[in-house]
């Protein structure tokens, strides 16, 4: 038998121990090379997003390889601990530590070419449904091609890849002494002893984190995320292990039924396991946060066409050259409209953004050209004396919700403070008019006043026209087959179609409701698109770097439950004892991840629309993320349960 068939036998004897890399592997492989699949295809750029789809692509394959890396490491990390003890029996039968190193290579070799060409084989399979996905949030014919520039950057990535970290793993075990890899797991291992300080020190950061969140400073948010990585990290390594100490000393719980089983299995390995709890909880959260916070745009963006009460808006440039041929945008819009037989409603407005102490910038605009929006609108109407101000905020407000505190709105320019003195605000309500967060409506004399004394550069004077389609319905999201959307893309079309001297021309530029929100919606679309792959990736992983770490105490845990076993223990309490162990190795990272989550997205709420709770689409994250590792739990379960029974009496 040649060295080659003594390495291939071992990875046909040791299967049970490479499947899960295997597979894993395989899986990083395929995703990685359906992403280059959809970034190196010929018509990707033709598409309005497709710029931001192919750099997001990217930025997800770089992703996908930096984690395959941190993955295959700790994966053939895993697997030399969990076979030392071969590996020292080799050793004292005459196997040379160059011998031990070629054969660690070639095992690892094999295992990555054959994941290398099972992913790439399985992403051609699936590049085809990868590509129809990626056209229904495109918009665009993604025909099949033959991916060779995907194909060889992945040989050539990936080939690397498994090549430096084989040379790596040799590293391992060149210091070992042959005594210390025959006795490999089955070395005693001592008490986890933790420190009263850095226990208290994570109770202290976690805790203040959630403290610097509770105060809605922005600039709070490095701080708090420090705290909070310093928090999670000493709990794991102290503070659970000092928790579990007193577990062990209360008599009255430790010592009913199964618990002291578990409770001293779980002392031993927690502390063994905190690192690993760190990162799956770190990753997890950042998964859970990334899905809840596009879910929460997704929405709203869909709020941000049902607020908007105007199909288009035209915005007159402020400076045009009388000499040269003026083109008007809104004369193509409106001949576009008649064309197609559609009856709309214009309005005009003459609006200036002033600056405010206790508010920030808010528009104005005359009652006369407001009460004409108001009656098609239903707006409300209010009798407006000087120095009065009816007060609209938008529901779609980034801001904090000021309009209960208001009674009066104090100028920034002194020069309107001395004509003006403060606006009183007669009455509020939330509607949306104009795309920004306060618009204040004002008599006549007041807003010609304003127009007048105002000279900051910081004051802007608009002047715009708003087209009202009433048989369009804003409540209902518009599909890619609504007119509304088709025209806003004719006339987008039409826009584009000039040239540079012909767009010089334009009077103003317009702003198309179905337009933006088929752009947003494109681009959370890709958001998820990306993410979905990116949340499986993390979830594959999770499970394996755990499903490995059952398995490099599988043979302590072997003659524990032997033992056990002789002692009169039954494969049901067997069964009990392990499945918790298990479970906490599963949903304790889950749990706290839960919770960071639920944090996290709680100080992200209030960044999107007050309709909008980020909090719901992380929940609805987290719960799709626990039924997947809910699942592999199960599987996980079985097959180490299978394990433990062969050595029970």
């Amino acid at each position: 038998m040649s060295f080659r068939q003594f390495a291939l036998n071992n990875i046909r004897r040791n299967s049970f121990t490479y499947i899960a890399y295997f597979l894993s592997s395989s899986f990083a492989v395929m995703t990685f090379f359906t992403y280059l699949v959809f970034i190196y295809h010929p018509d990707i750029l033709k598409a309005p997003v497709g710029l931001s789809a192919f750099m997001g692509m990217t930025a997800a394959s770089y992703i996908t390889f930096f984690f395959s890396f941190l993955f295959v490491l700790y994966s053939i990390s895993a697997f030399l601990k969990a076979r030392l003890k071969e590996f020292g029996i080799l050793t004292i039968l005459g196997a040379q530590r160059k011998q031990l190193n070629y054969l660690i290579f070639l095992e690892n070799m094999l295992i990555g070419t054959a994941s290398m060409m099972t992913g790439m084989f399985c992403g051609l399979l699936f590049s085809k449904l990868f590509l129809l996905f990626g056209e229904n949030i495109l918009d665009l014919k993604l025909d099949m091609y033959l991916p060779t520039q995907a194909i060889w950057i992945t040989v050539v990535s990936f080939m690397a890849l498994f090549l430096i970290l084989s040379f790596m793993t040799t590293i391992f075990i060149r210091q070992r002494k042959a005594l210390e890899m025959v006795q490999g797991s089955s070395k005693p291992k001592k008490e986890s002893k933790a420190s009263i300080w850095l226990a208290l020190l994570s109770a202290f950061s976690l805790s203040f984190a959630v403290y610097l969140i509770t105060l809605d400073d922005p600039e709070n948010v490095p701080l708090a995320l420090l705290f909070d990585i310093i928090g999670l990290y000493f709990f794991f390594t102290q503070l659970s292990v000092f928790v579990i100490r007193l577990l062990k000393k209360n008599r009255l719980y430790s010592w009913r039924g199964l618990n002291l089983l578990w409770i001293t299995e779980l002392a031993y390995k927690m502390k063994d396991n905190a690192r690993m709890f760190f990162m799956i909880t770190m990753v997890t959260t950042m998964a859970c946060t990334t899905a809840g916070s596009v879910l929460a745009v997704q929405k709203y963006v869909e709020n941000t066409y049902t607020e908007s009460p105007f199909a288009y808006t035209v915005n007159q440039r402020e400076k045009l050259d009388p000499k040269k041929k003026i083109i008007s945008v809104a004369q193509k819009i409106e001949h576009t409209l008649q064309q197609k037989g559609i009856s709309y409603q214009k309005f005009s407005s003459n609006t200036i953004d002033l600056d405010f102490k206790n508010v920030g910038y808010i528009r104005f605009i005359r009652q006369s050209e407001y009460k004409e929006m108001a009656k098609s609108l239903s707006l409300p109407l209010v009798s407006l004396q000087d120095r009065e101000a009816l007060l609209l905020k938008s529901p779609l407000s980034l801001q904090e919700d000021l309009t209960d505190k208001l009674t009066h709105l104090s100028f920034e320019d002194q020069q309107l403070t001395s004509s003006l003195g403060n606006l009183k605000i007669k009455d509020q309500y939330t509607k949306t008019l104009f795309p920004s967060e306060y618009t204040a409506v004002v008599n006549d004399q007041t807003h010609d006043q304003m127009v007048k004394i105002s000279s900051s550069d910081s004051d802007i004077i608009d002047r715009a026209y708003h087209y009202l389609i009433p048989s369009w319905d804003n409540h209902a999201i518009p599909d890619t087959n609504s007119i509304e959307l088709q025209t806003g893309l004719e006339l987008q079309n039409w826009k584009y179609s000039l040239s540079t001297k012909e767009i010089a021309k334009l009077d103003g530029y317009f702003s198309s409701r179905a337009q933006d929100y088929y752009m947003r919606k494109q681009l959370t679309s890709v958001a998820i698109f990306i993410g979905l792959f990116i949340i499986a990736i993390f979830s594959i992983f999770i499970a394996s770097f755990l499903y490995f770490k059952l398995f490099i105490d599988l043979q302590h845990d072997q003659r524990y439950y032997h033992e056990l076993s002789k002692m009169g223990l039954s494969l049901k309490e067997m069964k009990k004892a392990a499945t918790k162990q298990i479970a906490i190795l599963f949903y304790i990272p889950l749990f706290f991840a839960g919770i960071q989550t639920l944090v996290g997205l709680s100080y992200v709420n209030p960044l999107f629309s007050v309709s909008t709770d980020t909090v719901i689409s992380g929940l609805w994250a987290l719960s799709i993320f626990t039924v997947i590792q809910t699942v592999y739990f199960l599987i996980v379960r079985a097959r180490y349960l299978a394990q433990l029974k062969r050595v029970m009496l």
